[in-house]
């Protein structure tokens, strides 16, 4: 007689059901499912599984005994476990194929899933067969390149491709909102990357970056789109003065001193701003228009901050016209010089000329380089514009001296570019190694606020030129309010009052109370004093009588082309 025992004893059941699905098992190929590299298992239409690859229990900590019989639900967290019975569910109905890429986030960790699950038969029994496949490490190498493809390396923030996309996705979204887009760069950036090098440069980039960040809200988007521009887009602006106080704070956070390795200085930013729909009505427009805006902002003294409006686009476009112009001078050697005498008060006798650059256009004759130094500036033309003049100026005082006028000197205005390129001292040493022309017969001239941007660096590459043997003469002294206290540091031998100083000194009582301050100072420092701009008898008289060495200017003689310097020394003779 049979017998029936009832048990709840779970280690039974789970026996008794595995018995039960053996033939399937048994018709399974256990060794080669095993060796897959992914979740592999069958489940009966009440959920409960069947079978599980080798992968599949080692994932969920168990033993094929102990998955054979149990539902997700003995496996899984309720929550996990309910939307898995729905997704079987959706396919037992379907009787289809149906996959799918899912996220888990199953012992605390965040998973990518490839998973598929099908209707199968086995004899006369209909049994789910799933798959799944860990593809983690593959969205998660796609979400760092797409990562790197929308964001800068260095600050972390998004890059120029984001931003577009960005503005052009949220345009066609609010089509009747007014938008702003503020386009930021970086006040003489490139100095200070060519003074203290590029490393040091890309510390401050990161530096700024964090600052600009606490400044602007969730709702708008701050982006490096290069080199030491930044935009923030600004997605609902009520008025022109929200562009306003956000450049007020930018400015605020900007205020305080960088400390970059030993060295604190400050930074400034010139501002450009656009306004969609007024400005433009896509991202390029309005990044063309802000950045009109911006240089305008830089031509006004930079360190603030410059709304677009219509009338600057013919500004830009002179602008662009005369960089294209300076470049094509620079090729076709359209460049000349010209030299100011300068007098020695004592002796009464020319001892050297000032190289002075100018632009000799054909069709509109000789320019001067007010009218275009400052775009030369701007775009780093004058880094080879300035090497030209260093060359050519050596060359021209070497034939001076080879005519029999060795006691000639000829000094050359150095840009702040110039002054902070690494390669100055060999951009010197070669011009002399190419003329000929002794080292001391050159003299470079430097305006007080080049040198007193960074006066401890400066200090250090002045010293370094001074091995070489030339002079060194800071040039507009009185003009740039430097500190005193720096002048006995820099290895100067003259210092050259500025031209305003000098105008109706005989009357002008403030300038003269000015000049012979200079004058005086220089005495006392042991330093040769040059006066500018000398246009009249009494003003010569007035500095002759104040012991100043030398003097240059319209009185003494104009500047004139290189082949009128020799008529005007054989006259002296």
């Amino acid at each position: 007689m049979d017998v029936k025992v009832e048990t709840n004893d779970e280690s039974v059941l789970q026996k008794q059901q595995s018995k039960q699905h053996s033939p399937i098992r048994e018709s399974l190929n256990v060794n080669i499912l095993d060796a897959l590299p992914i979740n592999i298992f069958l489940e009966d239409q009440d959920g409960r599984t069947v079978f599980a690859n080798k992968v599949t229990c080692e994932s969920n900590g168990l033993t094929l005994d102990e998955v054979v019989g149990k539902t997700v639900f003995d496996i899984f967290p309720n929550k996990i476990a309910k939307k898995v019975r729905e997704h079987d569910l959706e396919v037992w109905k379907s009787n289809k194929l149906i996959t799918k890429e899912e996220i888990t986030g199953f012992k605390g960790e965040t998973c990518y899933m490839y998973t598929g699950k099908t209707i199968v038969q086995f004899g006369d029994e209909s049994l789910l067969l799933g798959f799944a496949l860990d593809i983690t490490a593959r969205v998660k190498a796609e979400e760092k390149i797409e990562h790197m493809a929308y964001h800068d390396a260095l600050t972390g923030l998004p890059n120029r491709w984001y931003i577009h996309s960005y503005v052009e996705t949220f345009i066609q979204k609010h089509p009747n909102k007014k938008m702003a887009l503020l386009l930021l760069d970086l006040d003489h950036f490139k100095v200070i990357n060519d003074s203290l090098g590029h490393q040091a440069g890309d510390q401050l980039l990161q530096e700024v970056s964090k600052r600009l960040s606490k400044v602007i809200d969730k709702s708008e988007c701050l982006a490096r789109i290069g080199g030491d521009e930044f935009i923030i887009f600004l997605p609902d602006v009520n008025s022109y003065h929200d562009c306003y106080l956000l450049c007020e704070k930018v400015n605020s956070v900007m205020s305080e001193p960088f400390l970059i390795g030993q060295r604190k200085f400050t930074v400034t930013t010139s501002i450009g701003i656009s306004v969609f729909p007024a400005d433009g009505e896509d991202i390029h427009t309005l990044i063309k228009h802000a950045d009109i805006a911006l240089y305008r902002s830089k031509a006004s003294g930079r360190n603030g901050f410059q709304f677009y409006n219509p009338t600057m686009k013919t500004y830009a476009n002179e602008r662009l016209d005369k960089e294209i112009l300076l470049r094509q001078a620079l090729e076709r050697d359209e460049f000349v010089l010209h030299y100011q005498p300068k007098l020695n008060l004592d002796t009464n006798q020319i001892y050297g000329f000032e190289a002075l650059i100018r632009w000799d256009q054909k069709d509109k004759g000789i320019i001067g380089p007010g009218a275009f130094l400052q775009v030369a500036e701007e775009t780093g033309l004058i880094v080879p514009i300035g090497e030209w003049v260093i060359r050519q100026a050596c060359l021209r005082c070497k034939a001076w001296h080879d005519a029999g006028y060795s006691h000639l000197t000829v000094s050359v205005n150095l840009s702040a570019s110039q002054f902070h390129k690494h390669n100055l001292e060999k951009i010197i040493v070669d011009a002399l190694t190419e003329s000929g022309l002794p080292s001391n017969a050159l003299e470079l001239e430097l305006t007080e606020s080049t040198v007193m941007h960074h006066p401890e660096e400066a200090v250090r590459t002045l010293q370094q030129l001074k091995k070489l043997g030339i002079s060194i003469s800071i040039d507009d002294f009185g003009t740039g309010f430097s500190s005193l206290s720096y002048l006995t540091q820099f290895p100067i031998d003259t210092l050259k009052i500025d031209q305003s100083f000098i105008k109706d000194v005989e009357e002008n009582q403030a300038n003269a109370a000015i000049a012979s301050a200079v004058i005086s100072l220089s005495h006392s420092l042991g330093l040769n004093v040059v006066a500018e701009g000398v246009e009249k008898e009494e003003e010569m008289q007035f500095l002759r009588f104040r012991n100043c060495h030398f003097v240059q200017g319209y009185h003494i003689a104009k500047p004139m082309q290189e082949e009128e310097v020799f008529v005007f020394l054989k006259q002296l003779m």
